[in-house]
Formats: structure tokens, sequence, C-alpha cells
């Protein structure tokens, strides 16, 4: 597979210029934990914060997360005990039992396991190996899918969950150049052979459909990361008056809406709001028309109707006579 070639960031990937980009948010005596899978990408970024810890003090960890899934996942967990070993890099290792729930793909509920046990370690934050390949595929995938904006927008370098900051800090870098780094210090790592399954749609992408664009217009890279830069600000924007709007409509303890006010605005605000609202609590979005359907019965239903929207197996959005909140499932 041939990766997006055009650089869109010309300074060399090193870690004295990951120092000199450091988020001042990000500094002081904080656990930094790598989410280290094995592969190139992760192994990259593993050996540049190894790096970074000889020049900057800073409490360095990683943590592999077994899925189960591939014939060769125990191998892979053994490749990274045994990295870790070799850089005296602290490992925590995690086995998930992954099942593909209903309407779920097989990714999807990976991927939330594997962020429940990053939940579990004690570092303030978590490093993950995204780089601007990955950007690309996220936003085109989601538009094949019709998702959200918020979803469009693919990845920002910072997000915070509960108490956690998820940082991303090779966005601005490409495969090529992640690649070059891993050739230079001659970094081993282990191949995924699912990332050649093109059943699934971000293989598709990357191994079919961007090299062909790619080849068709050499510039399409840095055009598709213009739009992403606008759909991130449009993002920006839309949250501030989805923020606005809340602290006009919330209730006195600020876990919910009045439903009365919601009322008020308009049906894009409302909507724009509910999606502000339900990303606030850390939840996946649920596709447009189940959440345009929700505001429309918010909107005709009478008061002592109740509508609600199913968020997942934990929670739903509800509307009752004065509030519309998020309440989680009690089990029968």
């Amino acid at each position: 597979m041939a990766p997006l070639k055009l650089k869109m960031n010309n300074s060399i990937l090193s870690a004295e210029n990951l120092l000199s980009q450091w988020p001042s948010n990000l500094d002081g005596h904080l656990h930094y934990c790598i989410g280290l899978s094995g592969g190139i990408d992760s192994v990259v970024l593993l050996h540049l914060f190894k790096q970074l810890s000889l020049i900057k003090p800073l409490k360095l960890s990683a943590i592999h997360v077994n899925h189960g899934i591939s014939t060769n996942a125990n191998a892979w967990q053994n490749f990274c005990s045994e990295l870790c070993a070799n850089w005296q890099i602290p490992l925590t290792l995690a086995q998930v039992n992954v099942i593909k729930l209903g309407g779920e793909g097989l990714e999807n509920s990976a991927r939330k396991l594997r962020y429940a046990e990053y939940a579990k370690t004690s570092a303030e934050v978590i490093i993950l190996a995204h780089h601007q390949d990955d950007q690309i595929e996220t936003m085109l995938s989601q538009l094949l899918r019709g998702s959200d904006i918020h979803n469009l927008a693919a990845m920002h370098p910072q997000i915070k969950r509960c108490e956690q900051i998820f940082w991303r800090p090779l966005l601005n870098y490409t495969k090529t150049q992640l690649s070059a780094y891993a050739k230079l210090n001659a970094l081993k790592n282990i191949t995924d052979e699912s990332n050649y399954d093109n059943h699934y749609l971000r293989n598709f992408l990357r191994n079919k459909i961007i090299p062909e664009l790619i080849e068709h217009d050499s510039h399409v890279v840095a055009k598709l990361m213009h739009s992403l830069h606008s759909l991130q600000k449009s993002v920006k924007l839309n949250d501030d008056l989805a923020q606005a709007d809340f602290i006009s409509c919330c209730t006195e303890d600020k876990h919910g809406l009045q439903r009365n006010l919601f009322g008020q605005l308009n049906e894009l605000r409302q909507f724009n709001l509910l999606t502000w609202y339900i990303t606030q609590q850390n939840l996946a979005l649920p596709n447009q028309k189940r959440l345009q359907e929700f505001i429309r019965q918010i909107n005709t239903a009478r008061l002592d109707r109740h509508p609600a929207l199913i968020l997942n197996s934990q929670f739903n959005l509800i509307a009752n006579a004065k509030f519309i909140q998020i309440q989680k499932v009690i089990a029968v």
C-alpha cells in the first residue's frame, strides 16, 4: 500500500521538534502513557517519547491492549513486552474480549474496550499515534457513512474524557515521515494482517481509493486537509453557539436542559445543542435521522408524553414534562 505522498508538514519528525510544539497545558509533572499496538506508528511514537524523556523530565509508560481478534495477537503482545523491556519503559498489558454488538462494527467495539482500558491507567495523558493519513481516512470514511459534521471533522489534537486528556501529537505528520523515522532509527514493528482486508471501509479507502485520487490529482491531499480545517472551524463555531444555548437552557444543576426553554430555539439550534450535549458526555452520536425524529417528538408531543432516544446499551436521552436529560439505563 502506498502511503499519502504529499507532505503537509515540512518539519523533520524528531523529539526536538515535538518538544518545540509541546502544548502548555500538558506541561508539568504529569504521567504520559503511550497507546502501543506494536505497529509502526505507535513504535515511532514510543521511540520519540523515549528520546524526549532524555531531554525533558517526564513519567513515561505504555499500554498494550490485546483484543484477541487476530491469531497473531499473543505474538504482538510479546513483541510489545520485549520492546518496552529493552527500552526500560513500564508496560501495562490488558486483554479484552471483543464482541460485535448489534448496529456496531467490530472495529468500533474493539475501540470502546480499548478506551475503557486506557481509563483504568493512572496516567493523566494518554498519547496516541494517529497521523495525517489517518485524518484523511477518517474524514472520507465518515463522509461515506453520512455522518454528522463533528465526525466529519475527524480527530482533534486533544480531547478530554473524564479526567484524562488524549493527545495526538503526530496529526501534522504523514505516514511517509513516520516510515522514514522508523527506517532512520532501525525500528522494528509488527504488521497487522487485517490492514490489507479491503472489506473494512478504512482499508478500502487507504489501499484503493486514496492512491487513485493522488494519481488523478497530486494536490488532492492538500485540498482535503484544507477542507478538513474548514470543517473543524465550523465545528468550533457550532460548539461555541451550542455552549451559549446550553447556558441559557440548562437546568439548575447543569446536568440537563429545561424543555420549555429548549422549545424556544429553532430546530437547527436544537439539533446543534443536543449534538453538543451528547458529545460532552463522551457518547457517540446517533444518526441524524434518529436525532431529528427525537426533536420532532419533543416539539409536537404532549407534555405527558416522554420521548426517548437510545444512545447505547447504557444511556438514553429522555424528555419528560420539564427536562431533557441523559439518563443511565436501569438494568431490570
